[in-house]
This record gives structure tokens, sequence and C-alpha cells, in this order.
């Protein structure tokens, strides 16, 4: 049985990855390198590779500015779980990229 702090740790490492990968899908999409996302963010290119390589979760600061810098939009969303729905909701879990 994992024990409640290793599970909130692979949690945290999950949604790391996650924006992790949606900063670099992002930036490769534009045919940008770290280095011009990171001038354009107004941060330094290590800070971007750590970012990409999940090294630890941003700040909502450090996300808006990413998001801005590439003109996309930061959306954060809450969804509840199955097992917290209310009964009689037909609502369907949906999975939201975090850019």
């Amino acid at each position: 049985m994992v024990r409640e702090s290793e599970d909130d740790e692979l949690k945290e490492r999950d949604l790391a990855y996650q924006i992790a990968q949606a900063v670099h899908d992002r930036r490769t999409s534009l045919g940008w390198s770290q280095r011009r996302l990171a001038e354009t963010a107004g941060m330094r290119q290590p800070h971007v590779s750590r970012l990409e390589a999940a090294k630890s979760l941003p700040s909502l600061d450090v996300l808006r500015r990413v998001a801005e810098a590439m003109g996309a939009d930061l959306v954060v969303s809450l969804v509840p779980r199955d097992t917290d729905r209310i009964a009689g909701d037909s609502t369907s879990r949906r999975t939201d990229k975090v850019m």
C-alpha cells in the first residue's frame, strides 16, 4: 500500500510532468528554442530547461508569464473525481490540459 505522502509526491510529479510536456509541446510547435522562450518570458534559459524537465512545480506567476510569452491561455480547472460525484450527476469527467 502506498503511503499518503508518497501518493501526494507521485501526484505532484505527474502534474509537473504534464505541465512540462504542455510547455515543451507549445514551444516546439512555435519553432522556438528554450532561449527564445526564456527571453520572451523574462527568465533565463536554465529555468525553462528545468521547467521542461519537470524538476519541480512552477509557480502560477511563472506559468502565467510562459503562457503569455507563447500566446497561450493558462487554464486551470477543478474536476470532480468520479468518487466525489453526487448521485444522479451525469457530467462526464474530462481531462483538461494545463496549457
